[in-house]
């Protein structure tokens, strides 16, 4: 499989549901504001996108979290 690098960022969103934060694991209650990756110019599939909660947001920003590194 060839691997692709697609653009993405970081856009705010309201959870219906609960999720799950991919940095720091904290559960992102419904009615919450998280940030949901998506693609720039290309569709990036909802499995597959990345969700961050606020906190990990504002202490890290998007630069720091699209990196794909874990940052604890």
């Amino acid at each position: 499989m060839t691997e692709r690098n697609i653009k993405t960022r970081l856009v705010k969103k309201t959870s219906r549901f609960t999720r799950v934060c991919t940095n720091c694991n904290a559960e992102i209650p419904p009615g919450e504001i998280y940030h949901q990756e998506e693609g720039v110019t290309e569709h990036l599939h909802s499995l597959i996108a990345r969700q961050f909660c606020n906190k990990c947001y504002a202490k890290y920003g998007e630069r720091i979290l699209l990196s794909g590194k874990k940052i604890m």
